[in-house]
């Protein structure tokens, strides 16, 4: 936005206010008057080159998406799951490129985990495998394992 431009605005609604007394309420009055032109002559032009804040002021920007690169899409990817993060809000990663959800997942699951594994301890603590049984399915004739690879 030019100094010219501003000067216009603020000085026609000076101009159009002129006769009156400046009290604090007519200040503000004139403030929002002032802000509301300005916003509606600035986005009546409505150009690219006059936004500041646009795109094509960063160096290099020809206006045409390019296709993402392997390596990009390969370093934006869940550990986890093997999704691609590149368009996830951060808010929704875990640590590094991985998922909150799959990363709470994981959590959730080797809680639950170490959970049997600690029942599995207290039940099988005192326990002698030396007076275990043996069943049918776990005997093995090694004799025709050995006669078959003679052949």
């Amino acid at each position: 936005m030019d100094e010219q431009f501003v000067q216009g605005v603020i000085g026609g609604v000076l101009s159009r206010h002129k006769d009156r007394t400046l009290d604090e309420k007519r200040i503000q009055t004139l403030m929002v008057e002032i802000a509301a032109n300005i916003n509606l002559f600035s986005s009546a032009k409505g150009l690219a080159k006059d936004n500041p804040l646009s795109i094509k002021m960063w160096k290099g920007w020809d206006g045409k998406e390019e296709p993402l690169t392997k390596e990009y899409l390969d370093h934006w990817t869940c550990e986890i799951c093997n999704d691609n993060t590149h368009e996830v809000d951060y808010d929704y990663l875990g640590n590094g490129t991985n998922h909150l959800a799959c990363e709470l997942k994981v959590e959730e699951l080797q809680e639950k985990s170490d959970k049997i594994i600690k029942n599995l301890n207290k039940e099988f603590k005192n326990y002698d495998l030396s007076k275990a049984e043996s069943n049918e399915n776990s005997k093995v004739d090694m004799s025709a394992t050995t006669k078959r690879s003679k052949n």
